[in-house]
């Protein structure tokens, strides 16, 4: 018993000198978040619209810059304020009014829906100042599963510096225009109501 006390004694200091080597999480200096840039009418169907599928450094919080060696790096001290992937499905669902004929709803409400708009996010980063955006967008007949209409929308934007907040703020903008022509392409191709 003593033997097993003395030892906890010693080894107490250690085990605290092995936490205060962990380093401190870095908080960002800035957190941007994708916006819906303008606001369709409703639509003809109500729609489910997934989260984009993406590589998973470009869906997460991190924004993401290639180097001149084509190397992918995080944009240090500015991130997202959630899943990049996450915040554009929200801005295109939020690009809708709502309360129309058809609405633009989550998959997680459950609800049944004639169509559904699915997406791959490409590209969501910067290669020097410029910020681009490329999405490959389906609208797909919830029924029988068959693929209506299948197109690419992309954007770009020049930062207005090399500072980490001018080139987030470009990448910020180049995705909310993606969400806008995904929300846009949506209202025109779904078939007019019945």
């Amino acid at each position: 018993m003593r033997h097993s006390t003395l030892s906890a004694l010693i080894l107490a200091p250690l085990l605290g000198a092995c936490v205060s080597v962990l380093p401190e999480p870095s908080t960002p200096d800035a957190l941007y978040r994708v916006e819906a840039q303008q606001k369709f009418e409703g639509l003809s169907h109500h729609l489910i619209i997934r989260e984009p599928e993406a590589p998973r450094l470009i869906a997460g919080a991190g924004m993401v810059s290639e180097g001149a060696d084509g190397g992918l790096r995080l944009i240090p001290g500015v991130e997202w304020s959630g899943s990049a992937t996450r915040q554009i499905q929200l801005a295109m669902i939020d690009s809708f009014e709502v309360g129309q004929r058809g609405n633009a709803m989550l998959p997680e409400m459950g609800v049944l829906a004639g169509y559904e708009l699915a997406s791959q996010l490409k590209t969501l980063g910067l290669n020097g100042t410029t910020a681009s955006c490329v999405m490959t967008v389906s609208v797909i007949t919830t029924s029988n599963r068959d693929l209506l209409a299948l197109a690419e929308v992309t954007a770009a934007e020049q930062s207005d510096s090399n500072s980490g907040r001018d080139r987030a703020a470009a990448l910020r903008n180049v995705a909310s225009r993606c969400a806008a022509q995904a929300a846009q392409f949506a209202v025109g191709v779904l078939p007019a109501a019945d």
